[in-house]
């Protein structure tokens, strides 16, 4: 083994791992909602977790950054991030897992590359290469098969799936509205003010599931920990360390694994079942997000 094949193989560890949770969180999640837990009270729990965590995480790791730092115009930003990103996506993607399968909703996802690609190019005017309208036609036309064709009660699975979509746009928001904030704020300390504002804000929506709240069983508070520690904590170090060590195009390359993590997931762990359509819609997915992100001199 070189040294540096050495050098890489932790930080590649790293991030399959991130991967490997962050595509299972579709899958706990779902085992969540069977339960009839109340989505927003789940998501709010989850983000309240991982805050107590990252937040002492960040004081520790990146004490010299603070929000007396920011202007007036960041703190809108980080607050207006934290509300869409967090608090918006997941009204969207808890009501999505819960109408529809975890496979769906994942590779539903995998569309979010695609959408931010068009965001950048009507909102900033970026410019888009012939390859990536190609990619970009491809996933939509995979999307299309995945949200058309829902195995078994097809209005409730369509409406879930419909808020997955919310879910992608949302995410997209969130993205743009975090462009500023990288420069000012390293990226534990972004990440753990955004689930701080987040927690905060889905409080009122689980207030509201009050008349529907029960003692959480052992098995919904072991996927509840697991969202919050190791999808919420975990996963973004293992990502940050990767991303310090093998750079953010190798890095963000392996997110293609995330649709079909979940997918997996949900075909071995809950049973779900995928019909040949939305598998191949699945891939045609993927293989847009791919075309999209290959690097110019590769065209």
């Amino acid at each position: 083994m070189t040294a540096k094949t050495g050098s890489r193989l932790l930080p590649t560890l790293a991030v399959l791992a991130s991967m490997l949770l962050w595509g299972l969180s579709f899958v706990s999640s779902k085992a969540v909602l069977n339960t009839g837990f109340p989505p927003a009270t789940m998501v709010a729990l989850r983000f309240l977790i991982a805050t107590a965590l990252l937040l002492p995480l960040r004081r520790r790791l990146e004490p010299h950054v603070r929000l007396s730092n920011l202007s007036l115009r960041q703190r809108w930003l980080l607050a207006g991030s934290g509300f869409v990103g967090v608090t918006v996506y997941f009204f969207f993607e808890s009501r999505g897992i819960k109408l529809t399968s975890a496979s769906n909703a994942a590779l539903i996802i995998a569309a979010i590359p695609i959408i931010t690609v068009l965001a950048e190019w009507l909102i900033f005017r970026t410019s888009i290469r012939w390859l990536q309208i190609a990619g970009i036609l491809l996933s939509i036309v995979g999307v299309y098969f995945i949200v058309r064709r829902s195995p078994t009660h097809f209005p409730r699975a369509l409406a879930g799936n419909l808020f997955m979509l919310g879910a992608c746009l949302s995410w997209v928001g969130y993205v743009v509205l975090s462009r500023d904030l990288h420069e000012p704020l390293a990226g534990l300390s972004l990440t753990a003010y955004q689930a701080a504002v987040g927690a905060v804000t889905l409080l009122p929506f689980a207030l509201s599931e009050i008349g529907s709240w029960r003692l959480p069983s052992f098995g919904v508070w072991l996927n509840l920990l697991y969202l919050g520690v190791f999808c919420s904590a975990i996963a973004y170090f293992c990502y940050m360390y990767a991303l310090a060590r093998l750079g953010p195009v190798l890095t963000s390359s392996f997110t293609n694994l995330i649709p079909f993590i979940g997918a997996l997931g949900g075909l071995i762990l809950l049973g779900e079942k995928l019909s040949w359509i939305q598998m191949s819609g699945g891939l045609a997915v993927v293989a847009g997000v791919f075309l999209v992100n290959r690097r110019p001199g590769r065209d």
